[in-house]
């Protein structure tokens, strides 16, 4: 795979924008998420600012590649017409790590399936393109345990494929603690076990937040 195709856009933070369709005021908040329960925490949040509005529909998307979570829900909006849309869009735009709800107030007037599904496609369309985005490729965190000896040939490997080192630990044995592009990580358990002949030992320490 190229890099592109680990590649998504993010949000730095919070968007919100309100707009009119036909009486109906709809609310667009979007915000950065890391894991389902960050986005369940968010969306409690906006309900309870508009605990009074008719609708609170939304949908997410969480992590790239193998790891990728996405969800949406229609809260009670007729079926495909409101959590659908609004993935779409994000799946369209390449948008991750990012939960997107849609409140809405109704406002007398039945907007009918492609109103709703025009309006809450523009709820998503409009925050996104007001929010500040920027490219993310995911990474991964290793743990490594080597001897003495291997120290120089599993840096030399580390810098190849493009990883930081963010800490090593001096004892009977050397622990580094790196970070490297996530498409880097079949390479990385390849060559460093080649590098260590098998009796070095490396732990995958990935948390949510690095995909």
């Amino acid at each position: 795979m190229t890099i592109k195709d680990h590649t998504y856009y993010a949000p730095t933070k919070q968007k919100r924008i309100t707009f009119n369709v036909q009486g109906s005021r709809f609310i667009a908040s979007l915000m950065p998420v890391h894991s389902e329960e960050e986005a369940k925490e968010a969306l409690q949040v906006v309900a309870s600012e508009y605990p009074d509005a008719t609708h609170h529909t939304y949908a997410y998307r969480i992590g790239s590649g193998s790891t990728l979570i996405e969800r949406s829900s229609d809260d009670r909006e007729p079926a495909g017409t409101a959590g659908s849309p609004m993935l779409q869009l994000l799946q369209g735009k390449n948008v991750s790590n990012t939960l997107i709800v849609g409140t809405r107030y109704f406002g007398g007037t039945k907007l009918g399936i492609g109103g709703l599904t025009r309006a809450y496609r523009d709820c998503a369309r409009l925050v996104v393109e007001e929010a500040n985005l920027v490219m993310k490729e995911p990474q991964k965190t290793f743990q490594l345990e080597i001897i003495y000896s291997d120290l120089g040939a599993v840096s030399r490997l580390a810098e190849s494929l493009g990883a930081t080192i963010a800490g090593i630990d001096y004892s009977d044995k050397v622990i580094i603690h790196l970070t490297l592009p996530a498409r880097e990580s079949e390479n990385l358990l390849k060559g460093f076990d080649s590098a260590t002949r098998g009796a070095g030992n490396i732990v995958d320490t990935t948390s949510p937040k690095q995909i």
